[in-house]
């Protein structure tokens, strides 16, 4: 039995979007021509690939070994044809996916393959940024190859790697010039201030917190009085306008690069996964 791209394509658009209507919407078709091909893919296989539910929809397990079988498949057709193209058997092509929080997207993930995409013209990175609840779906659903979180990712034939940890600290503007007991956070989710004065021999019993949504517009607010924040060590040494509150015990946060386990992977995928396991651990200590 022969599986038809043009149902795999409907699967794996489905499976990225979450949602029947989002996958047609992908491929410019009806939504009953997407289901349509979508049960005739089930059909083929004799098992379901989804499980409708009220919120949405979700892969069965049958449906997360499907989907990592077409995006190794695409991984290796777009390998093959960026050779191709470059006409250079040793040249690496194709895309690579890679997600993180803000305080590893710019300042750890990318100059960790700023040496890889310089040797290799014809390799694509795409960096996406999402609050660390949302990193796990980008993996399961294929929108990135390649994950870095907090702690291990606990599903089924995925690898977890711990690269190193950031170490937290607090950082109050360079002039001395703050509002008193005003923290800067991402979102109301955000529990970093919130745990590092938990660890600390005289915890900070009352607080107000402002939002700032990314890493770097909470530095811009440190640097402009607009309150202390707790942000890793690493990006603290990077910045001229802030500098370290003393007193304080710095809080250690693991860093796991995560992704799924494969059969077979594509000589891109093997050097993305050799750079980060040997410089990423370099630029957080």
């Amino acid at each position: 039995m022969s599986l038809s791209s043009i149902q795999l394509d409907a699967f794996v658009a489905v499976a990225k979007a979450q949602s029947f209507s989002g996958g047609a919407k992908a491929l410019h078709i009806t939504q009953s021509a997407l289901s349509q091909r979508i049960q005739n893919l089930e059909s083929d296989l004799g098992s379901t690939l989804f499980i409708r539910e009220s919120k949405g929809i979700r892969l069965t397990p049958l449906g997360e070994r499907m989907l990592r079988y077409c995006l190794m498949k695409d991984s290796l057709e777009d390998e093959f044809l960026g050779q191709i193209r470059s006409q250079q058997s040793r040249s690496l092509a194709g895309l690579i996916k890679f997600g993180g929080f803000s305080t590893v997207v710019r300042s750890v993930i990318v100059p960790s393959m700023a040496a890889l995409l310089s040797e290799h013209s014809d390799v694509q990175i795409e960096l996406i940024t999402r609050e660390m609840r949302q990193l796990p779906t980008l993996l399961e659903t294929g929108q990135a190859d390649f994950i870095l979180l907090n702690k291990p990712l606990n599903r089924h034939g995925v690898e977890n790697i711990e690269v190193g940890f950031e170490e937290y600290v607090m950082v109050e503007p360079r002039n001395g010039i703050f509002r008193e007991n005003v923290f800067l956070d991402h979102d109301s989710d955000d529990s970093t201030t919130a745990d590092f004065f938990n660890i600390q021999d005289r915890p900070l019993t009352s607080w107000r917190r402002s939002y700032f949504d990314e890493i770097y517009a909470i530095i811009d607010g440190v640097i402009h009085g607009a309150g202390r924040a707790i942000i890793p060590l690493h990006l603290s040494k990077q910045i001229d306008g802030i500098k370290i509150t003393k007193g304080y015990r710095a809080m250690k946060s693991p860093v796991f690069f995560c992704y799924y386990q494969q059969a077979y992977y594509t000589s891109l995928h093997k050097m993305v996964i050799q750079e980060v396991k040997s410089k990423v651990p370099k630029i957080l200590r």
